[in-house]
């Protein structure tokens, strides 16, 4: 089941150039469909691998270095062909907070700590948004801003859960 795990999380990161391709082609219908298999690869790929119970060291970086190529070509895509300029921008600022809430995780006494958050909300609110700019739909601009909360929302939920308490913090920081 790992290796099953592994091989669609690959494909997801075919799929993603494909996706980026069909947009700048504006051949919207076929990047909707390659978005949706990969997509399907996400959640998939989870499950098999919460089901294994076998977690390889290059496990976890593997699945969000895919995910990051889900999210950033399409977007990158959408904002060259014109249709993405802000959603592109609420992106960029989202993992710009998120890079230094991680590291300031990281950083806690006694290592590596990142809580594993249910991300359903997030992957929904990235997936809507990104599907409503790949079919044109007039109105798609006005879900970025709830997307950009969501993922402000994620990122103060990563610093709560993953820091006991900010006096706790190591003075290198």
């Amino acid at each position: 089941m790992r290796r099953t795990a592994d091989t669609l999380t690959t494909l997801r990161f075919v799929l993603a150039p494909i996706v980026m391709w069909l947009i700048l082609a504006d051949e919207r219908a076929a990047a909707l469909s390659f978005y949706g298999a990969a997509i399907v690869t996400d959640i998939l790929d989870g499950y098999l691998a919460r089901k294994s119970k076998v977690i390889p060291s290059y496990g976890p970086t593997f699945d969000v270095l895919a995910d990051m190529s889900l999210f950033y070509l399409p977007i990158t895509a959408l904002a060259i062909a014109g249709r993405g300029f802000w959603l592109l921008v609420g992106a960029t600022i989202s993992v710009a907070y998120l890079v230094p809430v991680l590291a300031i995780i990281r950083k806690k006494k006694g290592g590596l700590t990142i809580p594993r958050l249910d991300t359903a909300l997030l992957a929904t609110s990235v997936h809507t948004t990104v599907i409503a700019h790949i079919v044109g739909w007039e109105y798609a601009q006005f879900l970025v801003l709830p997307l950009f909360l969501v993922a402000l929302m994620y990122g103060y939920r990563y610093v709560t859960l993953g820091l006991p308490s900010w006096t706790e913090l190591p003075s290198d920081i």
